[in-house]
C-alpha cells in the first residue's frame, strides 16, 4: 500500500507521507458524549479511535520542504516509515532542503534524529515558530507522562541536533516561497498549521487540531489529553475547520485518514467531508 498522496496547488506539489498508524485508547479522549463512548466500547475494530501519523513534503521547484518527521522508533512497529515514504517519492533524507515542525511533540519530531541523537536530514534548515521554541526550552517541566520532562528532553535533543541550521520564526511569515504559517495555539502554545498559495489555488494544513477524524469532525468539542490548553485548542480547532469550510479550501492534517486531502462543509455543530 502506498504511503504517499499528492495534490497540486498551482505549480507547487504537496505530498503527504504516512509515517504510521495506531488506535488511541479511549481514555486519551475528553468530552465524549455518552453515545460516542458507547460506540467506542462496542467497536471491536476500534475504527472510531484509529489515527494516522502524517508528514508532508512541499516542492516549489527549488526547495523540498519537509513538514514534521514522524515518530522515528518511539511508537513501535506500526510507525517510523518516513524514509520509506520519501523513497516512494524518489527523495532521500539528503534531498530535504528545509524542515518545518508544526509543534515539538514526539510523533512529529521522532524522525528528526537517529539513535545517536544526530540529525537525519543533514542538509536541511530547521524552522520552528518562536512561541513553540520558547515553550519547550524555557519552561520547567514536571514528570508528567504527557507534556512532561521526557517530551521536553526529546525536543531539546532535536533542537540541539539542528542548532547550526536552526531558524526561529517570528510572526505569520513564509516558511518557503508559497508556504506560510497559520497560528493554531492550544495543542501546544506555538502549535501551527500552514497554507500553500499559488495563483488562485490554495490549501491549508491544520496541524494537530484533530487526532481521530472519525470522531472529531462530527463533534469538534472532543479533545485529547495531549492538549496543553484544551480551551485554546478547541478555539483553534473550530477556527481552522470554519476557515476550511467557509473558504472551500482543500485541507489536510497531521492525523488525517484516507483520503488525505479533503473539502469540508459545516453540518450542524460538526463538519463533513464533501467530494
Amino acid at each position: 500500500m502506498s504511503r504517499i498522496s499528492t495534490a497540486a496547488i498551482g505549480s507547487i506539489s504537496v505530498t503527504t507521507l504516512r509515517d504510521g498508524e495506531r488506535t488511541l485508547p479511549p481514555e486519551a479522549l475528553k468530552n465524549l458524549s455518552n453515545e460516542d463512548a458507547a460506540k467506542i466500547n462496542s467497536d471491536d475494530n476500534q475504527s472510531l479511535t484509529f489515527t494516522n501519523f502524517n508528514a508532508c513534503v512541499i516542492q516549489n521547484g527549488t526547495q523540498n520542504l519537509l513538514v514534521d518527521t514522524g515518530c522515528g522508533n518511539l511508537f513501535g512497529p506500526t510507525c517510523g516509515f518516513i524514509l520509506d515514504a520519501l523513497d516512494e517519492l524518489d527523495l532521500t533524507s539528503d534531498d530535504i532542503t528545509d524542515i518545518f515542525i508544526t509543534h515539538l511533540h514526539p510523533d512529529h519530531i521522532g524522525g528528526c534524529i537517529d539513535e545517536d541523537n544526530s540529525a537525519v536530514f543533514k542538509n536541511a534548515s530547521f524552522k520552528i515558530v518562536e512561541e513553540e521554541y520558547n515553550f519547550w526550552t524555557s519552561k520547567e517541566f514536571g514528570s508528567d507522562e504527557i507534556n512532561g520532562t521526557d517530551w521536553s528532553s526529546l525536543a531539546k535533543k532535536v533542537l540541539s541536533a539542528y542548532n547550526d541550521r536552526l531558524e526561529v520564526l517570528t510572526g505569520q511569515i513564509d516558511i518557503i516561497s508559497g508556504v506560510s504559517t497559520v497560528p493554531l495555539p492550544g495543542h501546544t502554545p506555538g502549535h501551527s498549521g500552514f497554507r500553500v498559495d499559488d495563483g488562485n489555488q490554495s490549501m491549508v494544513h491544520m496541524g494537530d487540531i484533530i487526532h481521530v477524524p472519525n470522531l472529531q469532525l462530527k463533534d469538534p468539542n472532543i479533545c485529547t489529553l495531549f492538549d496543553v490548553d484544551p480551551e485554546s485548542a478547541l478555539s483553534s480547532r473550530k477556527y481552522a475547520l470554519d476557515m476550511a469550510s467557509n473558504d472551500n479550501l482543500l485541507c489536510t492534517s497531521g492525523h488525517m485518514l484516507d483520503p488525505k486531502f479533503i473539502h469540508l462543509e459545516k453540518r450542524g455543530t460538526g463538519y463533513a467531508t464533501i467530494s
